[in-house]
């Protein structure tokens, strides 16, 4: 048989797990060492990755000097998706045993899945004095050649793991790295879909593809990626995110539904409920809400009611928001100013716009940098035309949440409503260096730069976007 990298060899690993067989070597000494040992066993024989884990993690806890458990938690690690895990799991067996090589060429693999060539090539000649024949030499060079932009050797390299073993995951993924860095974007494509082919659970491959579909805008493909992506690892909150924003924006709501469904009908936190309407109210075609909004909303009780009835004034039903949280809850104090601050918006929204005023007063007199509050009082002043309470309130808000680009574009259009031109471009152009994938920020920024005229602008907008897409395409492609 061809000889492979050790990630390969890991990867392609079956759920099924196999024990090692230690029980004879005596390595326990403790009655809690042997019974975490009891655990794992039944857990590997049941294919129970999680319980297996759990019981190795109590195992070298409980005793920490055996090599050979750290071995065997990085390898459940890996299978789980869990890299950092792993690393500190083999990292702890390479302590323990310096004369490992299929650990130091493991950690080698995974230093460059971080991203981290240099603590790579440290491993690679580590282990060129360990076993200078194994193949994730070739791997780090190849990488390092890469980086270096030396397309010719990392090509090679390649090409060269790839006659012994044509399904190795980590050389097809730096065999597309070189296509793409060479411009053959179609080519690297058309690689890693051929490897989904033969390792149809490749998570590198598919990680890769979504990166690249995502970032081309191909949303119908990236919404197939990332629904295999959801099957192997449906517990990974980015996975199930990536795949919602993909599904909407494909227009592929039975999917959406179906994921949100998933996401919110547990006891979900209140941040990944908040994006998960936020990706709704962003991306969902128009006059088209999440599926049963109402009924998942009353299944909470709290701050997750109020990001429900949040969402329902972001996609114009105020009437919802205020059905779900009913009347202004007094007395106002912290704990409740959340609440009272989307009541005041759905107010405000409904034409109620004194009482909205005088509430969002009352919650920023509690609470000077509550967003809602904030956000709303500064919408509702521009109509009103108090635009220079307006853009204080915006500016106190995007001090707050810098990374909002929704808030950025909001203090733009305070700046617009005073006719303060040149602040709206600042705004919108330092927001855009800030949050270059933010879809919002981009459009707004675009729509300033048509609108005056500004063709040296708008030619300076693509260049950066492609840079930065470039850049986001880099760090995420592996």
């Amino acid at each position: 048989m061809a000889k492979r990298t050790l990630f390969f060899r890991l990867t392609v690993l079956a759920l099924t797990i196999v024990a090692p067989a230690l029980s004879g070597c005596g390595y326990w000494r403790t009655y809690e060492a042997k019974k975490y040992y009891a655990q794992y066993q039944t857990a590997t024989a049941n294919g129970d990755l999680q319980g297996a884990r759990f019981a190795l993690l109590s195992l070298v806890q409980t005793q920490e000097d055996v090599s050979d458990w750290w071995v065997q938690l990085g390898k459940i690690d890996l299978q789980l998706g869990d890299f950092r895990g792993a690393y500190d799991a083999f990292a702890h067996a390479h302590e323990l045993d310096r004369t490992n090589a299929q650990v130091v060429a493991t950690l080698a693999q995974l230093a460059i899945y971080a991203g981290q060539l240099d603590l790579a090539e440290e491993q690679a000649k580590s282990l060129e004095l360990l076993a200078p024949d194994d193949p994730t030499i070739t791997l780090v060079n190849g990488f390092v050649d890469l980086k270096r932009g030396d397309l010719d050797k990392a090509n090679a390299a390649a090409d060269q793991l790839l006659r012994a073993a044509p399904a190795d995951p980590i050389a097809k993924i730096l065999k597309a790295k070189v296509l793409m860095g060479a411009g053959r974007p179609d080519d690297a494509v058309a690689l890693l879909e051929q490897q989904l082919q033969m390792v149809p659970d490749d998570g590198q491959a598919l990680r890769a593809l979504s990166a690249i579909y995502r970032s081309r805008g191909d949303w119908p493909s990236a919404t197939r990626v990332a629904t295999r992506l959801y099957q192997l690892n449906g517990k990974d909150s980015r996975i199930s995110q990536q795949l919602l924003e993909a599904a909407l924006r494909s227009s592929d709501l039975g999917r959406a539904a179906s994921v949100s469904n998933s996401i919110l009908s547990g006891d979900a936190p209140v941040q990944t409920i908040y994006a998960t309407l936020g990706l709704w109210a962003e991306f969902a075609p128009e006059e088209v809400t999440l599926p049963n909004a109402i009924h998942l909303a009353q299944r909470y009780s709290g701050d997750r009611r109020v990001a429900f009835a949040d969402y329902f004034n972001r996609v114009g039903k105020p009437a919802s928001a205020e059905q779900l949280l009913g009347p202004p809850q007094l007395p106002l104090k912290q704990a409740n100013a959340g609440l009272n601050a989307v009541i005041a918006q759905s107010m405000a929204l409904q034409g109620r716009r004194a009482d909205a005023l005088k509430l969002f007063g009352e919650v920023l007199a509690v609470e000077p940098d509550q967003p809602q509050a904030l956000r709303g009082r500064s919408a509702l002043l521009m109509q009103t035309g108090n635009t220079k309470q307006a853009i204080i309130d915006a500016q106190r808000l995007v001090i707050a949440n810098p990374k909002d680009g929704g808030d950025r574009i909001l203090l733009a259009r305070a700046f617009f409503a005073a006719g303060r031109r040149q602040d709206v471009r600042r705004t919108l152009w330092d927001a855009f260096q800030d949050m270059p994938q933010d879809n919002r920020v981009f459009s707004a920024l675009k729509s300033v730069l048509v609108s005056t005229g500004d063709a040296d602008g708008e030619r300076r907008l693509r260049r950066e976007v492609e840079d930065r897409r470039s850049s986001i395409l880099e760090k995420e492609f592996l």
